[in-house]
């Protein structure tokens, strides 16, 4: 506060009141002071934008202006400067409007004297400037908020509403401010955490001076980890919290590697060790320990010329100086254990840098490599005897790496695929590409299954033309280091060319033989079945012409079982020249009613074929190209078949047979109003050797030689039967 002298400004167009005013200031011993008055609004404006006065007195009726618009006017020139309102009594409800709109004071007229003047003057003098303060800290407090790198949101004391939020929150986790100010607290938690920070607010009753490592949930649905930082505050007068959300993700990331490689050094089983650069050790693993036996606390501090025998030390500083040139990174060496035992062992170092850059230190990685040593010369002998092997096989042997490189081959592999693709194999180069290219894909195949430590055996052709083919037996073993980690694989082929032509004529005659054998069990079937129609013909003939007494009626018998016989001979005849032409169908002009009358003759004096009509009604005109065999096996056991199983119930049965011509084809239809056929049957009706019912006279083969013949003409067999009804076969055959 200004103490030793206050500029005050006067604001008051009545002399007296002026006057009486002044006259209190002057009997103030508090402070010296300077007095301006003026008497209107706009001298006072002039007088705050050239003195900048300390304190203002205002009356609120002025010539040009009036009430509360006085204050607000005057105020807005320079909000710094405290006024200290002048009231009439009529003029006090404009007084508390301003007072409660910034003004520090106000005094009513006649009801003051000098000390509460002094008073309210220093004291509005003393506010404005408090006030001012907090302003400044109020700015200060918003722009260390809303600039603040680090997330912040405040939210409410009683609840996990968010009342505010700055830029760095926004920018980091992707939501607009409206966003997060519809949102609550519990929102940014991912829902499995929502109980545990509602239990932790519970818990702490109020005392957030530790943090919290919680985790939030991005508007892009990633998450994030947050340390939270809790603090109480005020927002616009109500309590409230501020809390800081630092994202440490990245951070959490870093400690969590640095754990993780601390535990891997802990406890990889080679040996570890750090130096600094004048060689004394700073770091000793476990496998350090139970390579050389000396512990941590033993070994850390010593120099590591401690674990080099006598005669070696002299070199171990020439070799720190290489090391930490540069010129070399990897090395064997003998080293000794604190039992004086000698170990060979294969040395990786690297540079230590620090945060700057520079070299503090040395790394070395060892790799006890004493028995590899011990037995290398048995290695070699081993690899000697490998070798010869290797090169006097009789198959070709290539070695491949994991991108099919040729890493070696023996003389036979080299010598084949110079014949096959006249050239030679390469090392180094890809297998593939000596391969034609119908095998690659399946060779590649092949080489990713062996890849996966399987044996892979499989035949390939190399087909040059449709007449010159090489079979190859191929074997893929996977190759293996000590490890069990597979490396590549051993390919080895054997030329199997003339097993495999043997192979096919061998092939092609079991397939010539099992047809012959299959054509011939057809025709046996045949035989076993389709003679016993027409043989109860001839029986049938017999039975009535001991019957007959009419010698002239008894001579008819006889030619009729004479012609029987004759197509029996026929019948017998075109099924051994069948038999001979090993099942080829042998088409010859065919009158189809006349073959259909013959079947019909054949089969009329046979058991039951008594009491049936037969009518044949085909055209006499129709005329196609088929086996006469191979059709009369289809009439002869579906007219049979209608026979055997007409109805008795019914007085009059028949059986029909009709034909359709079609421009390519003909449909022959057999029906007949016998029992029928159950649904249930329909699908198994042409299977061999399946009967309907028990019936014992019956084979199953009827059916099963009708669909076989039918094949053979390349034509089409449909079922129609219906129980109690009757049943009708459709056979489509080609016409010509």
């Amino acid at each position: 506060m200004k103490t030793q002298r206050l500029q005050i400004l006067i604001v008051e167009d009545n002399t007296g009141d002026f006057l009486l005013i002044q006259q209190m200031l002057n009997e103030i011993r508090d402070f010296s002071k300077e007095i301006i008055h003026v008497t209107s609004l706009q001298d006072a404006i002039d007088a705050v934008n050239t003195r900048v006065p300390d304190v203002i007195l205002l009356d609120l009726s002025l010539p040009d202006s009036y009430g509360f618009d006085s204050f607000v006017r005057l105020n807005s020139v320079n909000p710094a400067i405290p006024i200290l309102i002048l009231s009439g009594l009529n003029d006090t409800k404009f007084a508390h409007e301003a007072v409660k709109n910034g003004a520090q004071d106000y005094l009513v007229k006649g009801e003051f004297e000098e000390k509460l003047l002094a008073k309210s003057v220093l004291y509005s003098i003393e506010r404005k400037s408090s006030m001012e303060l907090i302003r400044q800290s109020q700015a200060s407090y918003k722009q260390l908020f809303e600039n603040n790198p680090i997330p912040m949101y405040i939210r409410a004391k009683n609840s996990l509403q968010i009342l505010k939020v700055n830029q760095s929150a926004i920018d980091r986790f992707g939501y607009s401010e409206a966003e997060f100010l519809n949102m609550q607290v519990s929102d940014l938690h991912p829902p499995e955490e929502v109980d545990t920070l509602k239990n932790m607010i519970r818990d702490r009753q109020n005392d957030y001076s530790a943090a919290e490592v919680f985790h939030h949930i991005r508007k892009n649905g990633t998450i994030v980890t947050v340390e939270c930082r809790v603090q109480e505050t005020e927002l616009d007068g109500e309590p409230c919290y501020l809390v800081l959300a630092d994202d440490v993700t990245e951070k959490r990331h870093v400690q969590e590697e640095m754990l993780f490689q601390a535990g891997v050094l802990r406890n990889v089983r080679d040996t570890i060790f750090v130096t600094d650069r004048k060689g004394n050790i700073t770091y000793w693993n476990e496998g350090a320990e139970l390579s050389f036996g000396y512990t941590r606390n033993e070994i850390v501090g010593k120099n590591f010329d401690q674990l080099y025998a006598e005669v070696d030390k002299p070199k171990v500083r020439a070799e720190q100086n290489e090391i930490l040139t540069g010129r070399i990174s990897q090395w064997e060496t003998r080293l000794i254990t604190k039992r004086d035992l000698i170990v060979w062992a294969d040395i990786k170092a690297s540079h230590l840098y620090d945060e700057n850059g520079h070299v503090v230190g040395i790394i070395r990685v060892c790799k006890d490599i004493t028995q590899s040593r011990y037995f290398s010369e048995k290695q070699k002998e081993t690899v000697a005897m490998l070798n010869s092997i290797f090169n006097n096989v009789n198959q070709s042997i290539v070695l491949l790496d994991s991108a099919q490189r040729i890493k070696a081959f023996n003389v036979i592999a080299n010598k084949q695929n110079i014949q096959l693709m006249g050239e030679e194999l390469s090392e180094n180069s890809a297998f593939t590409g000596y391969l034609l290219s119908d095998v690659r894909d399946t060779f590649t195949e092949k080489f990713n299954e062996a890849m996966q430590d399987n044996q892979v055996q499989w035949e390939m052709a190399y087909r040059f033309s449709p007449t010159s083919v090489h079979w190859y037996s191929i074997s893929l073993s996977p190759v293996s280091d000590e490890s069990k980690k597979v490396l590549g694989a051993c390919v080895s082929m054997m030329n199997i060319t003339e097993r495999k032509m043997a192979d096919e004529k061998f092939r092609g005659q079991f397939i010539e033989i099992e047809n012959n054998n299959k054509e011939l069990d057809r025709l046996v079937k045949i035989l076993s079945h389709d003679l016993k129609a027409p043989m109860n013909s001839v029986s049938g003939l017999i039975t009535l012409a001991r019957e007959e007494k009419n010698p002239a009626e008894f001579v008819t018998y006889l030619d009729m079982m004479e012609k029987s016989l004759k197509k029996l001979e026929t019948f017998t005849n075109d099924i051994i020249a069948s038999l001979r032409s090993r099942g080829q169908v042998v088409t010859v002009p065919v009158n189809l009613r006349e073959h259909v009358q013959d079947v019909i003759d054949e089969l009329r004096f046979a058991q039951g074929g008594e009491s049936i009509q037969f009518m044949n009604e085909v055209d006499e005109k129709v005329h196609i190209s088929s086996d006469p065999a191979h059709l009369r096996v289809i009439l002869s056991n579906l007219i049979s078949n209608s026979i055997k199983y007409s109805d008795p119930d019914k007085s009059e049965r028949f059986v029909k047979v009709n034909c359709t011509e079609y421009p390519l084809l003909v449909e022959i239809q057999v029906e007949d109003n016998g029992i029928g056929i159950p649904p249930e049957f329909h699908s198994r009706i042409f299977d061999a050797y399946y009967k309907l019912g028990d019936r014992s006279d019956s084979n199953g083969l009827g059916l099963s030689n009708v669909k076989d013949a039918v094949q053979k003409l390349q034509g089409t067999i449909e079922l129609e039967s219906t129980p109690g009804v009757g049943t009708m076969f459709k056979i489509q055959l080609p016409a010509i």
